[in-house]
């Protein structure tokens, strides 16, 4: 098992930045201390109720501080950006980082971005794979690039900057529905899967992507499962329950007020939703025990490979986050690595 810490946008435009760069500096260096090998940062664009750096550069300025960890993009939303320029920054992360860069992609949900970025919504889904496979073919060793797609037109030599790691950095594609699924299942390493399915739309989704890839004659764990779940550790799971009702209830706001919600399924059912129901379905919850024997179910059950913890909630004390890393690296990490060796 990898573990996997997620710099999370806890603030907005008005904070102090600098405020930002440390505590998301003392996080890395107590993970990587606790055995944590991997760093993630997402993308949005224009969201001033959280401060999102944009990931590359911002993965670039924190791998100094953790330089054992891999660097994942989680993710970028592909169909928003040049997949050339893209391409290429994603080779400069994976050189500065001595061959650890990941790249994770999603398509994008909010329309404010796509107005923004003068791209229409109808096109995301060509956008993204089109400019995928032209990423892809960027990366490969030909000595000459020839991509004749209808949105992008590549005819010229290979890139200056060549893959560090061999043969070219993992991608994952992150998603939440089916169809991403098997997208990712057909074009990507992984399926980087994020918090929003319930328990039993993680498990559904998961066969959708095995399947998808055994249909196509693809080995199912060739490129492993790294997850994400949102997870609380308390002394009970009653009191891990109201930890996170009231950590994530302001976070939900604004995935909705972006419209995230209308465009989740029934495998998502009841985001958003504060009920004790609908905050079991996808949260892993309780004392360290219970977490990690969560943790190793799905390692077992689903094939889950790598875990991206967030500890980080709006509003919640820096003091409170570190508490968190310090519990999953002393007390959980170590109940899964027992349980892993039988």
């Amino acid at each position: 098992m990898k573990y996997g810490l997620l710099l999370t946008a806890v603030w907005n435009r008005n904070d102090p930045p600098q405020e930002q760069f440390a505590q998301h500096r003392e996080l890395l260096q107590e993970s990587e201390k606790l055995g944590f090998g991997l760093m993630v940062a997402g993308q949005h664009l224009l969201g001033n109720e959280l401060r999102y750096y944009q990931p590359v550069p911002y993965l670039t300025y924190m791998s100094q501080f953790a330089p054992s960890m891999e660097v994942a993009t989680g993710i970028v939303l592909m169909s928003l950006v040049n997949p050339v320029e893209l391409g290429e920054q994603l080779l400069f992360l994976d050189a500065v980082t001595n061959g650890k860069a990941i790249m994770g992609v999603g398509l994008g949900y909010a329309e404010h971005e796509f107005r923004a970025s003068g791209i229409p919504h109808n096109t995301r889904v060509k956008r993204f794979e089109e400019g995928l496979e032209l990423i892809k073919e960027l990366w490969s060793d030909k000595k000459h690039v020839k991509f004749d797609g209808e949105l992008f037109k590549v005819d010229g030599p290979q890139p200056s900057v060549a893959p560090t790691r061999k043969p070219r950095p993992p991608i994952w594609i992150g998603g939440q529905g089916e169809k991403a699924i098997r997208r990712a299942a057909r074009m990507a390493d992984a399926w980087y899967a994020p918090p929003f399915p319930t328990h039993e739309g993680l498990a559904r989704l998961r066969e959708v992507f095995l399947e998808e890839r055994e249909a196509r004659g693809m080995d199912p764990l060739a490129g492993g499962f790294p997850l994400r779940r949102e997870l609380i550790i308390a002394d009970t799971k009653a009191e891990a329950r109201e930890l996170a009702k009231q950590r994530s209830a302001a976070r939900y706001d604004v995935y909705l007020k972006w419209g995230l919600g209308a465009k989740l399924d029934s495998d998502n059912s009841g985001f958003g939703s504060q009920e004790d129901e609908d905050i079991d379905a996808r949260f892993i919850l309780g004392n360290p025990e219970e977490v990690a024997e969560e943790l190793d179910g799905l390692r077992r059950n689903l094939g889950m490979d790598t875990f991206v913890f967030k500890p980080q909630w709006l509003g919640l004390p820096h003091s409170e986050a570190m508490k968190q890393v310090e519990l999953f690296g002393d007390r959980v990490i170590p109940l899964v690595e027992k349980a892993e060796r039988g």
